[in-house]
């Protein structure tokens, strides 16, 4: 009876690190399904180019990004030491003829440069803001959301303080502010 124990008891050693083993292996299913990608035409919420575009002092371009995202630049000049104000850098309008959209404007942060020779850029998204955007700023920070009626457009003010002592006629710094936008079922 001894003998046959211990020829039991490895074999029953074996069966339970083999039942041990199955219970921790993991269990992979793959449920298939397909993405179908088609293009919806152009965004409802488009910028426009603002009354206070004049080219030299502000100007305002879209191109597109090494990544295949649109892009507005905007190029806003200060006057060094004095604040200078811009009634209307860009117009974000709703061209949806049916849902109305709520809009905010978004810091996102530095993308090159540093704030060594300004002091602040604030944005208003038409009467609500600003949105100073300066050093101390986190990323992420942002006002809004206005309503957007279908149809209809909303200016968006600056004002931007260049020091004293800043050179001209370069970059000084550029910051990423997104256009954010939701319909309101």
């Amino acid at each position: 009876m001894a003998e046959k124990t211990r020829r039991i008891a490895p074999a029953t050693l074996l069966m339970l690190l083999a039942l041990a083993s199955f219970a921790a292996a993991a269990v992979t299913l793959t449920n298939i399904t397909e993405w179908h990608v088609q293009s919806a035409g152009t965004p409802p919420i488009v910028k426009v180019v603002g009354a206070d575009v004049d080219g030299d002092l502000l100007s305002v371009t879209t191109e597109t990004a090494g990544d295949g995202t649109n892009r507005t630049v905007i190029t806003i000049k200060g006057y060094t030491g004095d604040p200078t104000h811009y009634d209307e850098v860009i117009k974000i309008c709703n061209k949806d003829v049916s849902k109305t959209y709520n809009v905010s404007l978004k810091y996102n942060g530095v993308l090159y440069g540093n704030w060594t020779y300004v002091q602040y850029l604030k944005l208003w998204l038409g009467t609500t803001g600003p949105l100073e955007i300066k050093s101390s700023i986190s990323p992420g920070t942002s006002i809004g959301p206005v309503s957007v009626e279908p149809g209809q457009c909303i200016s968006v003010p600056a004002e931007v303080l260049v020091k004293p002592d800043a050179p001209y006629g370069s970059d000084l710094i550029i910051v990423r502010v997104d256009v954010v936008s939701t319909y309101l079922p």
